[in-house]
């Protein structure tokens, strides 16, 4: 009961950190009650995400960014269903070019390895880069008003940077605390997870009728790189097993450059009146980036796979 616990604190934290990335770093408008209710829901997902982690022996960036994928996949084509809106480019935004890259590839994976690090610096580097990119982003629901989205003003996205990244610390740190090795749910857990997961893609293929066919393939493909990844790592640790140990205090801290790097990268594109430039520019690198990571991800898996593996031989031998 107490490793199931641990799972679950374990998952809800990981859960936080990928949505703030997924929701409050792309949208950033909710009311704490819709952002909780959106905080649970992917983190069912996220428990499908660290599943798939541990499973397939996801130790590189390559085989990470598949899992990222399917991860990315399943909030958008089960959880909502933006990815059959416009295919085939729904297939990268946002799956691949926002899930799968930023929240996955370094909101998680970027981050932990920088704070798990003897180097400061890092995490400063890494937090005042996130935090120029979402100042620059964010300005763009200002441009691109949606119904009941109200336009961010340097006030609003001081409180939105401040109550949010303050929370982002503590996922991470609860992470570092709670990581379980192994991250081995019951198969009850797994069998629930699956009911659920269908539950939602079913009414997915109500509203798409051809979600049917095109959540399947995409996850086939994904599965068979992953397959082919964990095959020639079947030893190996996943990152999940790797990702433990203490952070140092500074580097908690360090992360916290997030917000005046924000507000900065804010005040200055609307001070400038630049949007909507730098989030085309934005969408014009991270949407194509996204196929060619994938397909890049799924080439390097199998080339790797055909790599001849050397074996030391015994001293003496």
């Amino acid at each position: 009961m107490l490793n199931l616990f641990r799972r679950w604190l374990f998952a809800l934290a990981t859960g936080f950190t990928l949505v703030f990335f997924s929701e409050l770093f792309f949208w950033g408008v909710t009311s704490p009650g819709a952002f909780i209710e959106v905080w649970l829901y992917y983190s069912i997902v996220v428990y499908a995400f660290l599943m798939l982690v541990t499973y397939f022996r996801v130790n590189s960036v390559w085989s990470l960014f598949l899992a990222g994928a399917v991860y990315g996949w399943l909030v958008e084509g089960v959880i909502v269903y933006t990815t059959y809106e416009n295919l085939p480019i729904s297939i990268s935004d946002t799956g691949l070019s926002w899930h799968a890259l930023i929240s996955v590839g370094i909101g998680w994976y970027a981050m932990r390895r920088a704070l798990l690090s003897r180097y400061p610096f890092l995490v400063m580097l890494l937090a005042s880069g996130l935090g120029i990119f979402w100042g620059a982003w964010m300005p763009f629901w200002g441009f691109e008003i949606l119904p009941n989205v109200e336009p961010f003003t340097l006030a609003s996205m001081s409180i939105l940077a401040l109550a949010s990244v303050l929370p982002l610390v503590l996922s991470y740190w609860l992470q570092n605390r709670l990581t379980p090795t192994p991250f081995k749910p019951h198969k009850i857990e797994l069998g629930l997870l699956i009911v659920i997961l269908l539950f939602f893609y079913a009414l997915a293929v109500i509203t798409y009728p051809f979600a049917i066919v095109v959540l399947p393939v995409l996850l086939l493909v994904a599965y068979l790189g992953l397959r082919s990844h964990k095959r020639h790592n079947y030893d190996e640790p996943s990152y999940i097993a790797t990702f433990t140990g203490t952070a140092s205090l500074l580097n908690y801290l360090s992360i916290l450059l997030i917000i005046p790097s924000t507000l900065l990268s804010f005040a200055l594109v609307t001070f400038l009146n630049l949007t909507p430039w730098p989030q085309y520019a934005i969408y014009l690198v991270i949407v194509p980036g996204g196929f060619l990571l994938f397909f890049a991800s799924l080439v390097m898996v199998w080339y790797r796979t055909r790599q001849p593996q050397i074996v030391e031989a015994p001293a003496g031998a």
